[in-house]
């Protein structure tokens, strides 16, 4: 309920602009009526000086003014729809011309305001409106009379009126206008923000990977931190689903070699229980080593010089319990004080899964053999098997890929031996063995 309520970013945009074109709009509407109102005076106020011999003939003939040129008799009080009244101090009209005698305004100067030294729209009783303009000085100044000119205001209002409709009528059909392109243009402005919510919505179902490239320059940094966000997330999963398989393939071992072990009769009890801690102990701290790869990767693993001989004692015990039908013998050259530059755990996870690989598939030999070098390590581990067949000797380093479709395996074992070796900038590649079975060979950087 609360989220139906809430106002949306694209609403409150739209109603401030709106808000803002009508405020904008109705101000324009009023200086303009401001300004035509007042055009119309300064048009009545240039009229009002050429009506003026009118005004002064009438006044001529009411005998308020005295010796007026001969010109004024020549003209036609009349011929003119300006009225003049004169006002005393108490506002009483002392005279009216004959225009404002016509209309009855004979007692116009009682709505007349104060000051009216400029043009100004005045109402009478019956709302008639007049224009009116005080050619005289202003009471406050000791005149005793004044002269007033009037004009109907009826062509006025009328112009007013029409400019109001017309001044409406523009006024709510540009607000239209500008509504109609601000929605056009907000559709356009927040579709890169629809598109968004659309792939965040793909993500969230597995169905797309990462945001697109293409977003505004507003929205890069946003799209690009979820995207790393979303990097982020995935590695951590494969990683774990990674680390998950690769515990699963590497207790598969164990679990093999203490059943061996327990099928074992020659061994007593002191013996048989000695070398079950030994295998849980092993099992147990490829547990931890698995969650913590899964934690910080690989890159994130201390390096450190470990001796390889115990480590592969270790591994030829366990691997000739497991395959002791083959009775396969490990022969191995390298000094006996041999340390590799690699991380124990990496070290026990890649010779046991490539020793293994080797028991797997050999006739009765495995050879392991370790040359030192100015700057490096080269390791061989060479069986007497089949071999892996040319066109599959990059493909098996990946995971899933197996050579041997026949035998049980997932083809992890030599996914994880690749990623070990990669982590410490190293490579691996598979030939033929003079064992005439695979020889794999592992290059290994001292640092």
């Amino acid at each position: 309920m609360k989220r139906f309520f809430q106002p949306r970013l694209r609403q409150r945009v739209l109603i401030t602009s709106v808000a803002i074109i009508a405020l904008v709009t109705s101000a324009l509407a009023a200086v303009i009526n401001k300004l035509y109102s007042q055009s119309y005076m300064a048009s009545y106020s240039s009229e009002l000086v050429a009506q003026m011999p009118m005004v002064v003939a009438q006044l001529n003939r009411a005998g308020l003014i005295k010796d007026v040129d001969k010109w004024i008799d020549s003209l036609d009080p009349s011929d003119t729809d300006y009225i003049a009244v004169v006002c005393d101090q108490s506002d009483k009209t002392t005279w009216v011309s004959s225009q404002a005698a016509k209309a009855n305004l004979r007692d116009v100067c009682r709505y007349l305001p104060e000051d009216i030294s400029t043009p100004t729209l005045i109402k009478m009783k019956n709302h008639q409106g007049y224009i009116a303009y005080n050619l005289s000085r202003n009471k406050e100044d000791g005149t005793i009379y004044q002269l007033v000119v009037l004009r109907s205001a009826n062509a006025y209002e009328y112009s007013l009126a029409q400019l109001h409709k017309r001044t409406a009528f523009y006024l709510g059909l540009f607000v239209l206008i500008a509504v109609a392109f601000l929605i056009a243009a907000f559709h356009w402005g927040f579709q890169p923000l629809r598109k968004l919510a659309s792939q965040l919505d793909q993500m969230t179902e597995a169905k797309r990977e990462k945001l697109d490239d293409d977003y505004p320059m507003e929205l890069q940094e946003v799209t690009m931190a979820v995207n790393r966000l979303s990097r982020i997330s995935n590695d951590q999963q494969g990683r774990y689903r990674h680390a998950m398989d690769d515990l699963a393939h590497s207790l598969k071992t164990r679990l093999a070699a203490t059943n061996a072990l327990l099928d074992d009769s020659s061994l007593d009890r002191r013996e048989l229980n000695q070398r079950i801690m030994e295998q849980i102990s092993q099992m147990d701290d490829l547990v931890q080593y698995q969650l913590k790869r899964a934690m910080v990767g690989q890159q994130g693993l201390q390096k450190s010089n470990v001796e390889l001989k115990p480590i592969i004692t270790s591994l030829n015990r366990m691997l000739n319990k497991i395959y002791a039908d083959k009775d396969a013998i490990l022969h191995y050259h390298f000094d006996d004080n041999l340390k590799l530059p690699i991380n124990k755990d990496d070290l026990m996870e890649l010779f046991g899964n490539m020793l293994e690989n080797s028991f797997r598939f050999c006739i009765s030999q495995v050879k392991l053999s370790v040359i030192e070098n100015s700057d490096s390590f080269t390791i061989f581990i060479e069986d007497d098997g089949p071999g892996v067949k040319p066109a599959l000797r990059e493909a098996i380093f990946q995971r899933g890929v197996r050579a041997d479709q026949l035998n049980p395996g997932q083809g992890i074992g030599l996914s994880v031996c690749n990623e070990i070796i990669d982590s410490y900038q190293g490579k691996i590649h598979v030939e033929d063995s003079e064992l005439e079975g695979a020889a794999f060979i592992i290059e290994l950087p001292k640092s």
